[in-house]
């Protein structure tokens, strides 16, 4: 017994930087596009990690990475995400849970989400941002900067095969990201995507390798080695609209729930909401189209059943897709 209290004493812990995003809510507000100032600013914050890396007096990648850390994470590490949440430097939307898709949310649903202090929370439900065409959560810079580079750092840096990576970046949802009624009671596809497009914006950064897309997706490098200094690219521009698709977008890419109330919770939303087929039912993708789009785009990587939810809103299976030992 003091085994699993202590695993989800652990498991709380961790779960403090879950957040949830609310796609369906927010398709009929009117959302400020924050691309290029957001691109602006990461681009400045590039400049002073290059400048502080190099009081080393050499190209240590090791540091450039730390340095690259203190812009580029989650909310309680990273300059642009305490930017994004915290700072008001950009128009960001707040989307009430009680005006949300989680509004019959409760503490047996998703801990996280349905306890009462949730509702005054950033950390909750996440607050809502236009990136180009496409409107994400503020969660999902969190999951790209963070989870992106642990994904970048095991796979093109430790050599790790990409598929046993994944994995374990969907057992970490399954437990202290999400999935689990200790945590928000949402598995979504939507983070994991976020992840992936992660890994990329971390190997566009040295760009030690084509993107997993394709040689056409390079955009990198960020940065480059000269005369024994890094110095910023000034022909290659951090663009987030390379990583912002429909794969993150919830309402496209459709979430897993961590029991079957929470489920049906959820569906009696989206027909709250008016997100019903031609029956009435509850609808999720509530684009088609834009979901086989991904399905096609992402295929390539070998890993897509891990990114794209081609299923629809059901309950999360905890025992299968976990990866082994």
């Amino acid at each position: 017994m003091m085994l699993v209290l202590s695993a989800v004493a652990l498991m709380l812990s961790n779960s403090s930087f879950a957040s949830e995003a609310d796609n369906f809510t927010s398709r009929s507000m009117n959302i400020v596009d924050i691309a290029d100032p957001v691109n602006t600013l990461a681009n400045e914050y590039l400049q002073e990690a290059v400048h502080a890396a190099n009081e080393t007096g050499a190209c240590d990648e090791d540091v450039l990475y730390t340095e690259l850390e203190k812009m580029f994470n989650n909310h309680s590490k990273g300059q642009l995400a305490k930017d994004l949440l915290f700072e008001k430097k950009f128009p960001v939307t707040v989307i009430p849970i009680k005006e949300s898709v989680y509004k019959e949310w409760t503490v047996f649903d998703g801990y996280l989400l349905g306890r009462k202090k949730a509702a005054e929370s950033a950390l909750a439900l996440s607050p809502m941002v236009r990136v180009g065409n496409q409107v994400v959560g503020v969660d999902k810079f969190e999951h790209m900067f963070g989870m992106g580079l642990t994904y970048f750092t095991k796979h093109y840096r430790n050599g790790k095969n990409l598929t046993s990576v994944i994995k374990n970046g969907v057992l970490r949802e399954k437990t202290a990201l999400g999935g689990n009624v200790f945590a928000t009671g949402i598995f979504s596809y939507g983070d994991l995507s976020a992840n992936f497009n992660g890994m990329r914006f971390w190997n566009h950064m040295l760009q030690k390798s084509d993107d997993i897309l394709g040689k056409g997706a390079n955009v990198g490098p960020y940065v480059q080695c000269k005369a024994g200094k890094w110095s910023a690219n000034s022909k290659k521009k951090i663009d987030f609209r390379n990583y912002m698709d429909a794969a993150l977008d919830e309402s496209v890419n459709c979430s897993k729930f961590a029991n079957r109330g929470g489920e049906k919770k959820f569906n009696r939303s989206l027909v709250r909401l008016g997100f019903v087929d031609s029956k009435g039912e509850a609808m999720c993708p509530v684009e088609p189209a834009k979901l086989e789009e991904m399905v096609k785009k992402y295929e390539v990587t070998g890993v897509r059943n891990y990114l794209i939810n081609k299923k629809g809103n059901e309950t999360v299976s905890y025992f299968s897709e976990i990866p082994k030992k």
